[in-house]
C-alpha cells in the first residue's frame, strides 16, 4: 500500500478511535450515574415502591444526562470515520479463511454478541409488566414499546446489512455494538415517551447485529458443515440470550426494578466493543465480476427468496409476539412473578443441549426438514394442550404451555437466519441476510399488537400461535420443494453445457 493510501486510512482510523473512546466513557458514566443519582436531586416524583422491589431505580431529566449527548456525538465520529476509511484505496479482501484457533475465537465473539442481541429483544417482555405498573399503562399502550423497538430493529437490519458489505464486517460490528452500549441509558428515561424513542434507537443498533454476526460466522466456518454449525451456534446464542434476559429479571429486577434490565446493556456492550479488533473485516468489493457471479442462475430462485421472506415474517409474528406477552400472561394466570421467571429460565437452559441435536438433524436431513418439523411439532403440541382443557383451568398448565410455545418458536427463529446466510453468495451475504432479517422484524411489529388483544386468555394465544405455526410448516415445506426443483434444473443445465 502506498504512503498516500496509508495516510488516507490513518486519519479516518484516528477519528474512529476518538469517537469510540467518547462513546465508551460516556456510557460508563451514564451507567454509574443511574445507580448513584439521588431521586431528590433528579427533581422527579418517585413512583410508588412495589413491595417486591427493595431499591428501585428511577428516571432522570435529560438535563442530568449530558453523557447521553456526548455518546451520540461519539457515534457520529465513528460512523464518519468508517465511511471515510472504506473509501480509501485498499487491497481486495477475500472471504475470510483463518486458522482453527482464529475460527474458534471469532465463533466465540460472534456467539457472545448474538447472545447480547437476543437478550435485549427478549428483555422487552420482562420490562413491560414493571413499566405498566409504574406508568399505569394499558396492554395496548404498553405494546407500543415493543413496536418502537422492533421498528428500530427492522431499520437496523437493512442498514447494518448494507454496511456489512459496504464498509466491512469489523466496522459495521463496531458501529452496532457502540450504538447498543450508548442506548443502554434508556433505563434512565423519565417518562414513557422518552422510553419509546430510546427503545427505537436501541433497536436500530441491535437490529443489525443478528444478520451481521450470522454473516460473519458463515464466512468463517465455511465448508460443507457451515450450515449445521452456524445453526447450532445460533440456537445456543438464542438460549443464552433468553437465559440472560430471564435470569436478570429473576435476580436483579426484585432489587432494582425494571430499569436495570436496560442498564445492564452498558457493561456488556463495552466488552463487545473492545473485542472488535478480533473481528475480521472481510468485505468483498462489489465489482462487475462479483455482481455477475452472484446473479441468480434461474428466475425461480426469486420465487424461493420470496417464500423465505414470508416464512421470516411468520416467524417474526410468533417470536416477538410471544416474547413480549408470555411473562404478562403467566402472571395473569396466578403464577407468582418469581416462579414465572424461573420457568422461563429453565426453558432457556433446556435449549442449550437441543442445539447439538438440531445441528446433527440439520446436517443429516437439511434445512427444510428442520424448519417444517419444528413448526409442525409446535402446532401439534399447542393444539393438544388447548384441546385437553387443562390450559383453561390450571394456571400451572397454562404457564407451562406458554413457556413450551416460546421455547419452540425461539428455536425456529434461531434456525431461519443461518439458513438464509448459508444459501446466499459471499459477496452479498450481509445484504441478503439483512433483508431476510428485515422481513422477520416487520413480522415482529405485528406480533405484539396482534397478541395484545388476546393477553387476557392464554388459550386464545396458544390457538393463534398454533395456526401461525401451521402456516410456517407449510411455507418451509414448499420452500424446500421449490429449491430441490431449482437445484435439479441447474444440474441438468450444467450437464447439458458440458
Amino acid at each position: 500500500m502506498s504512503e498516500t493510501a496509508t495516510t488516507k486510512r490513518f486519519y479516518p482510523t484516528l477519528l474512529i478511535m476518538i469517537g469510540a473512546s467518547i462513546v465508551l466513557i460516556a456510557s460508563v458514566a451514564g451507567f454509574v450515574n443511574a445507580f448513584t443519582m439521588d431521586s431528590s436531586m433528579a427533581g422527579l416524583v418517585m413512583p410508588a415502591r412495589s413491595s417486591s422491589v427493595t431499591d428501585p431505580l428511577h428516571g432522570m431529566p435529560l438535563s442530568h444526562m449530558p453523557e447521553m449527548f456526548l455518546a451520540a456525538a461519539g457515534l457520529v465520529f465513528v460512523a464518519l470515520g468508517a465511511v471515510l476509511r472504506s473509501g480509501a484505496k485498499r487491497m481486495p479482501l477475500p472471504e475470510t479463511r483463518t486458522g482453527r484457533r482464529g475460527r474458534v475465537v471469532i465463533a466465540v465473539i460472534g456467539t457472545a454478541a448474538l447472545t447480547v442481541d437476543i437478550s435485549k429483544t427478549s428483555t422487552l417482555g420482562f420490562v413491560i409488566p414493571g413499566m405498566r405498573a409504574e406508568y399505569g399503562l394499558s396492554a395496548g399502550t404498553a405494546s407500543f414499546l415493543a413496536v418502537a423497538g422492533l421498528a428500530g430493529t427492522a431499520a437496523g437490519a437493512i442498514l447494518i446489512g448494507f454496511l456489512t458489505d459496504r464498509i466491512g464486517r469489523r466496522s459495521a460490528y463496531l458501529i452496532a455494538t457502540l450504538g447498543f452500549t450508548a442506548t443502554a441509558m434508556c433505563g434512565s428515561m423519565p417518562n414513557f415517551a422518552a422510553n419509546l424513542v430510546m427503545c427505537a434507537l436501541m433497536g436500530l443498533a441491535v437490529g443489525g447485529l443478528a444478520p451481521l454476526l450470522i454473516t460473519l460466522l458463515t464466512d468463517v466456518v465455511g465448508g460443507r458443515s457451515k450450515g449445521s454449525i452456524v445453526v447450532a451456534l445460533s440456537i445456543t446464542a438464542t438460549a443464552l440470550g433468553y437465559l440472560a434476559a430471564s435470569g436478570s429479571a429473576l435476580w436483579l429486577e426484585p432489587t432494582f426494578g425494571w430499569r436495570v434490565l436496560w442498564l445492564i446493556g452498558a457493561p456488556t456492550g463495552v466488552l463487545l466493543a473492545l473485542l472488535s479488533p478480533w473481528v475480521p473485516n472481510s468485505a468483498v468489493p462489489r465489482t462487475k465480476e462479483t455482481v455477475q457471479r452472484t446473479r441468480p442462475p434461474l428466475p425461480e430462485q426469486t420465487f424461493t427468496s420470496g417464500l423465505q421472506r414470508t416464512y421470516a415474517v411468520l416467524i417474526g409474528v410468533l417470536t416477538f409476539g410471544l416474547t413480549t406477552w408470555v411473562p404478562s400472561l403467566a402472571r395473569l394466570g396466578g403464577v407468582p412473578v418469581a416462579t414465572a421467571n424461573l420457568l422461563l429460565t429453565v426453558a432457556a437452559v433446556v435449549m442449550v443441549p437441543c442445539a447439538l441435536l438440531l445441528m446433527v438433524t440439520y446436517r443429516r436431513f437439511g434445512p427444510t426438514f428442520v424448519g417444517a418439523g419444528l413448526a409442525g411439532v409446535t402446532a401439534v403440541l399447542l393444539l393438544v394442550l388447548t384441546a385437553s382443557g387443562a390450559v383453561a383451568t390450571i394456571s400451572w398448565a397454562a404457564a407451562g404451555a406458554l413457556v413450551a410455545a416460546l421455547f419452540s418458536v425461539n428455536i425456529m427463529a434461531a434456525v431461519f437466519l443461518p439458513i438464509a446466510a448459508d444459501l446466499s453468495d459471499p459477496g452479498g451475504r450481509g445484504r441478503a441476510t439483512g433483508t431476510v432479517s428485515l422481513f422477520n422484524r416487520l413480522g415482529g411489529l405485528c406480533g405484539p399488537l396482534l397478541l395484545a388483544g388476546l393477553v387476557s386468555s392464554a388459550t386464545d394465544v396458544l390457538v393463534a400461535v398454533a395456526a401461525l405455526a401451521v402456516l410456517c410448516a407449510g411455507a418451509a415445506w414448499y420452500i424446500g420443494r421449490r429449491r430441490r426443483e431449482l437445484l435439479k434444473t441447474t444440474k441438468e443445465l450444467e450437464k447439458a453445457a458440458k
